[in-house]
C-alpha cells in the first residue's frame, strides 16, 4: 500500500491551480485601432433598414450611432453621411456591435469601404 505522503526530503506536490497575478487595468483607449471625436454629422441609413440615426462619435474607422430601430450584429449598412460642412458621402459598414440604451438602439460601425450613391441619392 503506497502512501500519498511526500517522503522525506523531497518537494512537496505543486499544486494545480494557477496562481492569480496582478495586472494592470485596461486603459479605455487601448483596444481602441484609431482616436475617436465627437460628430454631429447626420446619418441616413440606407439599408437593411432605412432610418435616421445621431452620430455620437467617429474615427478614422468607424461610426458610433443611436438610432430608434434595432441594428444586428455583422449587418452591412449602406450609409449616407453629411458633414457639418455639408458635405455628402455615401459609405457602407459593418455592425460591429449594438446595444440596447433606453429606447435607443446604440452600435458600433465599422467602415468597410465606400458605395456608389443610389440613384435617387444624386
Amino acid at each position: 500500500m503506497s502512501s500519498k505522503l511526500p517522503r522525506k526530503g523531497s518537494n512537496p506536490p505543486s499544486s494545480r491551480r494557477k496562481q492569480s497575478q496582478v495586472r494592470p487595468a485596461v486603459q479605455p483607449d487601448e483596444r481602441r485601432q484609431a482616436a475617436r471625436w465627437a460628430s454631429d454629422a447626420k446619418i441616413q441609413i440606407l439599408s437593411p433598414i432605412q432610418v435616421h440615426a445621431t452620430a455620437l462619435d467617429v474615427s478614422a474607422m468607424g461610426i458610433q450611432v443611436a438610432l430608434d430601430q434595432w441594428l444586428a450584429t455583422g449587418a452591412l449598412c449602406d450609409l449616407r453621411i453629411t458633414t457639418h460642412t455639408g458635405r455628402v458621402i455615401f459609405k457602407r459598414a459593418r455592425v460591429v456591435w449594438a446595444r440596447r440604451v433606453g429606447e435607443e438602439c446604440v452600435a458600433g460601425l465599422h467602415v468597410v469601404g465606400s458605395i456608389v450613391p443610389p440613384p435617387d441619392q444624386q
